[in-house]
């Protein structure tokens, strides 16, 4: 019987944790930093197993000079300021993007992100967010294929 239980706890932590871990580059550059590499995607770029629903970019350039980067980040994040949007003020002109795809925190930072369902397909300008569902979505049919699985684990237990 504790046989029983054991099994079906660590096989239920196992499911939950491997229930979809998204994968997103992570690194930053400052404008006094020499490496740049963070501003270009490479197979050496560093990339984190993110335990949390997006991957992002924030760049933030100075308005004078227009285009010089004050800094850049690429990172994974559970609710982000913005998902993908620009905001200027008298000294920064900044861009947050936002997306929930493996490895789409890619690109300048200055064109949205693809790769996710955060985004109208094709791109547009128009001012709506399309944000995904969870109907459809993998997580979703995991989440139900976990209750499943916790009721037959119950019902062998009770055996």
């Amino acid at each position: 019987m504790y046989f029983k239980i054991i099994t079906f706890v660590v096989i239920s932590s196992i499911f939950q944790y491997c229930e979809g871990q998204l994968v997103c580059y992570a690194c930053s550059f400052s404008s006094v930093d020499t490496d740049r590499s963070c501003l270009t995607i490479t197979n050496s770029t560093p990339v984190v197993n993110c335990i949390h629903k997006y991957c992002t970019i924030m760049r933030q350039e100075f308005r004078d000079p227009a285009g010089l980067i004050a800094s850049f980040t690429r990172s994974c994040l559970s609710s982000p300021d913005f998902l993908n949007h620009e905001v200027e003020d008298p000294t920064f002109r900044t861009f947050y993007r936002a997306c929930t795809r493996n490895r789409c925190n890619i690109g300048n930072g200055i064109q949205s992100v693809t790769g996710s369902n955060l985004s109208p397909r094709p791109e547009n300008n128009a001012t709506n967010l399309l944000v995904p569902g969870t109907g459809s979505s993998w997580r979703a049919k995991s989440t139900v294929s976990l209750v499943l699985f916790s009721c037959f684990g119950l019902y062998m237990i009770l055996q």
